[in-house]
């Protein structure tokens, strides 16, 4: 798969559209996750290796459904290696690795990976950004402002061999009263627990009700939010947990 994967993206590689010059990468999909009203989606450039972020050309850099989808409104699933038609870099504070997306192209699925190749993906960082500072409810989940200069990038694809699921009721000050779900696991020799923002795992889990639940081997997507209220903030973006990718499934 992997090599079926690179031939392809160098078919990919670039284009005209009109008089914009637009340059096609082939990402392996590993967040497609809530952002406000939109969603952030961000891979890895299959070739490069690098983290790609396609964002909208808004303010809240957020990717809008008619942006994202395949033709037939399908929805990009995580694991799944997909052509974006990207205009440019477009870097925003630490999160460095934003592209702006080419808002009249559609993307295309073109291939899928297993656990295998996403193995071969695995990033072992020294730990998470910054920690030692935690929100009410998390542990280690945010960084200072007066921190980000040791921050160098805003997205983490880590192993873990276990994850603890918590569904807890919605935060008397949230905006929503849906039930949040963190992710609690180790990592480095510390204890985290982040927000999920992956809308397939949280709503896998508000389904089984209040509670904690066990996860085994799995790969985590952890990203750092844009600058909010003093602080970025740790978020799980993506969960794939070993054996729903074995069983077919996420």
């Amino acid at each position: 798969m992997c090599s079926t994967l690179l031939s392809t993206a160098r078919v990919h590689a670039g284009g005209l559209e009109g008089t914009r010059v637009t340059v096609t990468r082939v990402l392996i999909c590993l967040a497609n996750s809530r952002k406000h009203r939109e969603r952030c989606i961000a891979g890895i450039e299959i070739g490069s290796r690098n983290w790609v972020r396609p964002v909208g050309n808004r303010s809240g850099h957020g990717v809008s459904e008619l942006e994202r989808q395949y033709p037939g409104k399908v929805e990009p699933k995580v694991l799944e290696a997909i052509s974006v038609p990207l205009v440019e870099a477009r870097p925003n504070g630490l999160h460095r690795e934003n592209w702006l997306l080419d808002s009249t192209a559609r993307w295309r699925k073109i291939g899928q990976i297993g656990w295998r190749e996403l193995c071969d993906l695995e990033q072992r960082p020294m730990g998470l950004w910054i920690n030692g500072y935690h929100t009410s409810a998390g542990v280690n989940d945010r960084v200072p402002v007066e921190q980000k200069e040791m921050v160098v990038d805003s997205l983490k694809l880590i192993w873990v061999d276990v994850v603890k699921m918590e569904v807890s009721p919605a935060h008397p000050m949230s905006n929503t009263m849906r039930p949040t779900v963190r992710a609690h696991f180790q990592y480095g020799g510390l204890d985290y627990a982040v927000k999920v923002t992956d809308p397939v795992c949280e709503e896998k889990f508000r389904a089984r009700g209040l509670g904690e639940y066990w996860l085994g081997e799995s790969f985590l997507t952890v990203s750092l939010s844009e600058e909010f209220q003093g602080n970025l903030y740790k978020l799980v973006a993506a969960i794939v947990e070993r054996a729903d990718v074995e069983q077919g499934g996420r």
